[in-house]
């Protein structure tokens, strides 16, 4: 009886490790154009940061075992299920954190507390004036039907296309030093579109998306999860998505992200081709893909992000070295908002300029302007064995605190 136990337990360890094998892919994202680009491009003072930013951003994800591994070029994550632990490595300054899954499980809790907490002593600190500023959305999808291989797999396009209009009935005064500018808008248009190539998920994501399964059961053991949730869904109301901070937190842009969300999830499989445009509405003729500095018109609300972004991302650059991505979505934010704020127009040069292109009722034609363009792709599916190094944490790497591990406590 106990040869036969034992040779069981072996059984099952085998097939323990025979069930979860070893899988790899790449995914990198790359900025890849738009009106904005092409202007900070043509400021000879931001080359250096210009070619970090567009550099395109490149990660292995890699599993083996109860092991993850997600590699870059700047860090390293590692994620240790018979550890219970999560480390990660920066390979710039040569340290690394520790923090264990009760710890991060403890962090997760008393987040929504500490959100809480942080935007009262911001709205303390700077006293919100009352917003008159409305904003609307539409959502459209489009299966168009189309089918094409992408990095090695059969892919459908699918195409989500979302319009954000931006409303203010009574605009605040302009920034000191700037007059009122009769001419300013007081409604804007943006679009996000995300045209998706989507293909069935190879074995590969399969086995990633076993573990992060497993993960995730691991990490919440204990936690009720129907409060848990109800906390973050509370959170997540008084927070700022992507969406929500290129328009300043302002009401509806989050149940806009949230919408896109709920679409983006209803697309099964692997989306192993994104391109991902933002950009708004401007005079027919006054922007092109070619303008370094777009006309000052009061109208021309998607040139004037442009220039106004790069004037603003390159004073950050001057003062400071680091943290270039953080410097470029503040300024994206700020320009966008300041929309509404136009300087007046110089006066017109002579010659003056050919009229605009109206439309039969006689108000100016409008084209759409892309600000900037994302791509992100997934390729180098493999099943080949993952090296143990992977998982190491690299010799002569100096451990510090986990600042996560800090929240839980």
């Amino acid at each position: 009886m106990n040869h036969r136990k034992a040779t069981t337990v072996v059984a099952l360890v085998l097939m323990h490790q025979v069930a979860f094998a070893d899988a790899s892919y790449q995914s990198t994202t790359q900025i890849t154009g738009g009106s904005l680009v092409e202007t900070m491009q043509k400021m000879s003072f931001l080359s250096h940061s210009i070619k970090d930013m567009l550099a395109p951003i490149t990660t292995t994800t890699m599993v083996h075992g109860n092991q993850k591994a997600v590699v870059g070029k700047d860090s390293t994550e590692i994620t240790d299920l018979d550890g219970e632990r999560i480390i990660h490595i920066d390979n710039v300054k040569k340290t690394y954190t520790v923090i264990t899954f009760a710890e991060m499980r403890q962090a997760f809790l008393n987040m929504p507390k500490q959100m809480e907490k942080m935007q009262a002593q911001t709205k303390q600190a700077q006293p919100q004036q009352p917003s008159d500023i409305k904003t609307s959305f539409d959502m459209k999808v489009n299966n168009t039907g189309i089918t094409k291989s992408v990095n090695g797999l059969e892919a459908q396009e699918q195409v989500i296309i979302m319009t954000m209009k931006v409303t203010m009935t009574n605009p605040p005064p302009p920034p000191a030093g700037q007059p009122v500018d009769p001419n300013a808008p007081t409604s804007m248009n943006y679009t996000i579109t995300t045209d998706t190539w989507v293909a069935p998920d190879p074995p590969e994501i399969k086995e990633i998306a076993d573990f992060d399964l497993r993960f995730g059961q691991k990490l919440m053991e204990g936690v009720d999860m129907k409060e848990m949730a109800e906390q973050w869904k509370q959170m997540q109301a008084s927070s700022n998505a992507a969406t929500a901070q290129l328009l300043g937190g302002q009401p509806g842009a989050s149940d806009a992200m949230a919408q896109m969300a709920k679409e983006m999830a209803k697309l099964k499989g692997t989306r192993v081709l994104e391109t991902t445009s933002m950009g708004g509405l401007a005079p027919a003729g006054t922007v092109t893909a070619s303008d370094a500095t777009p006309p000052p018109t009061g109208q021309s609300v998607a040139g004037d992000v442009a220039t106004n972004t790069a004037t603003q991302t390159a004073s950050g650059e001057a003062s400071q070295a680091s943290g270039k991505t953080g410097i470029f979505t503040n300024a994206l934010a700020s320009s966008v908002l300041g929309g509404f704020h136009h300087k007046k127009a110089a006066p017109a040069p002579t010659p003056a300029p050919a009229p605009a292109p109206t439309t039969a009722t006689g108000a100016p034609a409008m084209q759409t302007v892309v600000l900037m363009s994302t791509t992100t792709q997934k390729s180098n599916f493999s099943q080949a064995s993952v090296p143990s190094s992977a998982f190491q944490i690299p010799p002569g790497f100096k451990k510090l605190p986990s600042p996560m591990a800090n929240m839980g406590q």
